[in-house]
């Protein structure tokens, strides 16, 4: 968790070279925006808005995975909220 507060993982499938589309895929799902793109030698932490509130959209390389976290630790509730949004639209294949 680059922010240290608690994430939500959504896949352990993701590369560098597929994470941008993930993203994109991702924030029109959710009816959210890209703030901002940082991306590091083994990292990419995309800002988005969700609801008024900043999320990291995070690719780490390692462990290999791509989470959504809040950056304040008081906007732990969304989190809470996409995991609902998330589970209710997943199958057993996933998303």
């Amino acid at each position: 968790m680059a922010s240290g507060n608690e994430s939500l993982e959504l896949t352990e499938a993701g590369t560098w070279e597929s994470f941008p589309n993930f993203a994109k895929k991702l924030v029109k799902q959710i009816g959210a925006s890209i703030i901002k793109k940082l991306n590091g030698p083994d990292i990419r932490i995309w800002e988005i808005e969700y609801k008024g509130h900043i999320l990291n959209l995070v690719y780490d390389d390692f462990p290999n995975g791509v989470s959504i976290e809040p950056k304040k630790s008081s906007d732990q509730s969304i989190i809470d909220e996409l995991y609902q949004i998330f589970k209710n639209q997943s199958d057993e294949v996933g998303l």
